[in-house]
């Protein structure tokens, strides 16, 4: 999951002074004038919301809780909904240095997405992103042009299934657009989550925003994560 980050601030975010667009590292071309560009390739892998998809995470730096990143998983007739809220505060002595919220809610059905509204507190501004599935795509709506992904496409938040290390490109829930993922496989591993020892298997990633590594377990639930950005590690605890 994308995390934001104040110029002396632990957290991260996208560089302001890069355009967005050629940071992107799958091929993607805009057409001309007011249409939507292409539809950008990715991998038409499915993903299936269920009660694994809870998740709470407490969000460490250095070892002090700066936040939590929440996912929360709601049934209901026909379609499952699932929630993403992040909250990070940053304080120094009785000042708050820096604050950042996101929330977003994702409609799934027949194991496809079919909507996404999101909203995004960032560097004192507030950003909205929707998106809904159509015949040609998921059209994808925010400040920036419209954009339309390839059928299948997950997003940024859907770290709570691997299927989304599987994905050359997925949709960015906090900005709009689409952004790249680079991602390598490693070993197995022993971690600690919640007092036991848990064998995992972990991922390297790479985004135009954010770098680290994620864990699941046998089952392909995220149990951990750990990701850094210009030498600060921030840590993904799970809350038992």
């Amino acid at each position: 999951q994308p995390m934001p980050r104040r110029p002396d601030s632990p957290t991260v975010s996208r560089p302001k002074s890069i355009p967005r667009r050629t940071l992107l590292m799958s091929a993607i071309a805009g057409a001309a004038g007011g249409a939507l560009p292409r539809i950008a390739r990715a991998a038409a892998m499915p993903a299936f919301p269920g009660a694994a998809a809870d998740r709470r995470f407490s969000v460490l730096y250095k070892g002090d809780r700066i936040g939590a990143h929440r996912v929360s998983y709601f049934p209901s007739t026909g379609d499952i909904r699932v929630t993403t809220e992040i909250d990070l505060l940053v304080k120094a002595l009785f000042f708050t240095v820096f604050s950042f919220s996101h929330r977003s809610e994702e409609r799934w059905r027949d194991g496809r997405l079919v909507s996404l509204t999101s909203e995004t507190v960032e560097h004192g501004e507030t950003l909205h992103v929707t998106g809904a599935a159509t015949p040609q795509g998921f059209r994808v709506v925010s400040k920036d042009l419209p954009f339309l992904a390839a059928p299948g496409t997950l997003t940024s938040n859907d770290l709570w299934t691997p299927a989304v290390l599987r994905q050359a490109i997925v949709i960015d829930a906090q900005h709009g657009g689409v952004i790249g993922v680079s991602v390598r496989q490693l070993a197995d591993e022993e971690i600690e989550v919640g007092g036991r020892q848990l064998r995992a298997t972990r991922y390297r990633f790479i985004t135009p925003y954010l770098a680290g590594s994620i864990w699941y377990d046998a089952g392909g639930q995220w149990v951990h994560g750990e990701f850094e950005r210009d030498a600060a590690q921030i840590v993904y605890r799970l809350d038992t």
